[in-house]
């Protein structure tokens, strides 16, 4: 399983991403994981960070080197790009860019050793990016996540990496082991990301 930190705050980034009447825009960020067993979360609060070779896969070269960004921060070996079109053309296999693609890299990740493959899906109108870790050897779906913004932004390309490392960290913040989320935008001391819920 990907053992993204969930206590992991990130700093607000200047504000560029902006509305058509330059107000600031807030994400709006949904996200689902396999719950982290106990012996996983105590490896986790230990900042032990599990050692994954993962493959990331979308059409949009802003939002997949965001989550390359992401998980190599997090401690994840990355299979490049032109060892997968090696292997795409060993196996004569033609991408088509549709979902019929998901079982080739599935299967060419398996002979790449990697444990698991990230797709990012980015959508235009509205900008919005979906993510979801998938397991090499199950085919089970680790985790997924999803975020947007509340209106038009003028620079997709800063707003598309920020969107993606929004969808990743939602999609694996630990909410049922005591976190919580703030979305970017969040009048919250100009912190956002999954944090440690606080108590009264």
């Amino acid at each position: 399983m990907s053992k993204m930190p969930a206590v992991s705050l990130i700093i607000i980034l200047p504000l560029v991403v902006l509305g058509c009447e330059g107000s600031a825009v807030r994400t709006i960020s949904s996200g689902s994981h396999v719950p982290y067993s106990d012996a996983q979360w105590a490896k986790i609060e230990d900042k032990q960070i599990e050692k994954l070779r993962v493959i990331v896969w979308g059409h949009h070269a802003g939002a997949t080197h965001a989550a390359v960004e992401m998980l190599q921060h997090n401690g994840a070996t990355i299979v490049e790009r032109a060892r997968l079109q090696e292997l795409f053309d060993k196996q004569q296999v033609r991408l088509t860019q549709t979902s019929d693609d998901d079982f080739h890299v599935l299967k060419v990740g398996r002979l790449a050793g990697a444990n698991q493959v990230v797709f990012v899906e980015v959508s235009d109108k509205p900008e919005s990016v979906a993510v979801r870790s998938v397991d090499i050897e199950t085919g089970a779906v680790r985790w997924r996540g999803h975020s947007s913004l509340t209106q038009p932004i003028t620079d997709p390309e800063v707003a598309i990496p920020l969107l993606t490392k929004a969808a990743m960290k939602r999609a694996t913040c630990a909410l049922e082991r005591g976190r919580e989320w703030v979305e970017y935008g969040a009048a919250y001391s100009g912190l956002w990301g999954c944090r440690k819920k606080e108590t009264n």
